[in-house]
């Protein structure tokens, strides 16, 4: 299979693998910020997104050189919120208007807790269908979610023969339909079959050993390696309607800003 890598400014925000903020030493993402000061410090209460973000950066949980933290803190809890949506999923964050941010968990109801628990059984089944999948039929898959989201010229090489590399072009992949974690080996595999300006991913259904993230992750004179596993590419299938579908059931919420004189921020 050969894909390219989408265009940057056609597909944007359409990347493979959901890079994660930077995390230093005591300090967490923009969105596990805003969780963390919303549990702690406002006691149950909705808080306004500057707010939380000088708690976070008071308190040394926020690390950023960015000259608008509050800006960043409010567009990945909007973001975070829109793709948990997407995925089928209840988000941690509700958008109360006017800037106002709280958790879901406070007024989560029985029926919203019934319907994620349901949508996680639904997950379990959509894992159990793939691992069912011969593993050309696997690829085929993977070649499926990938045009979804973006690349370009997505074909299929013949099966078998091919050193393990399933998908190749700009971005190389290789899909893994295993229930055993995958290896540092198989990454320092994939980057040593690639050739210049190539990058790599791989996809399993299973997960990755901690020797395998930190190969992906070394980039001093080496390529860095996209990493999905089974709990992102299931995640990936829903957002894509790929093996499930949405159904015409939504709850309905008043929305409080909407009568309001004040402009939501």
């Amino acid at each position: 299979m050969k894909v390219e890598l989408p265009d940057p400014g056609k597909n944007a925000g359409k990347a493979v693998k959901r890079k994660q903020p930077e995390k230093s030493a005591g300090s967490y993402s923009f969105s596990d910020c805003a969780e963390k000061i919303l549990l702690h410090f406002s006691g149950n209460a909705p808080m306004h997104y500057r707010d939380i973000t000088n708690k976070a950066l008071e308190l040394g949980w926020l690390k950023t050189e960015g000259l608008t933290p509050e800006a960043s803190m409010y567009a990945q809890i909007l973001t975070e919120i829109q793709r948990r949506e997407k995925q089928g999923k209840i988000p941690r964050f509700e958008k109360l208007g006017n800037g106002m941010v709280g958790l879901t968990i406070w007024k989560s109801t029985g029926l919203e807790r019934h319907i994620d628990s349901f949508n996680d059984k639904q997950r379990k089944v959509l894992m159990e269908r793939m691992m069912q999948l011969n593993p050309q039929d696997f690829e085929e898959l993977i070649t499926t979610l990938l045009s979804k989201m973006g690349f370009s010229e997505v074909s299929r090489t013949p099966y078998g023969g091919d050193g393990g590399v399933d998908v190749r072009g700009i971005m190389t992949v290789q899909a893994k339909r295993w229930k055993a974690n995958v290896q540092s080996p198989v990454v320092q595999q994939l980057r040593g079959s690639l050739g210049t300006d190539e990058r790599g991913l791989i996809v399993t259904t299973s997960n990755f050993s901690k020797g395998a993230r930190d190969e992906a992750t070394r980039t001093s004179s080496h390529t860095p390696i996209d990493l999905i596993d089974g709990d992102q590419l299931v995640s990936l299938l829903v957002e894509y309607n790929l093996g499930v579908k949405k159904n015409r059931y939504q709850l309905l919420e008043l929305t409080p800003s909407f009568f309001s004189d004040e402009e939501e921020i």
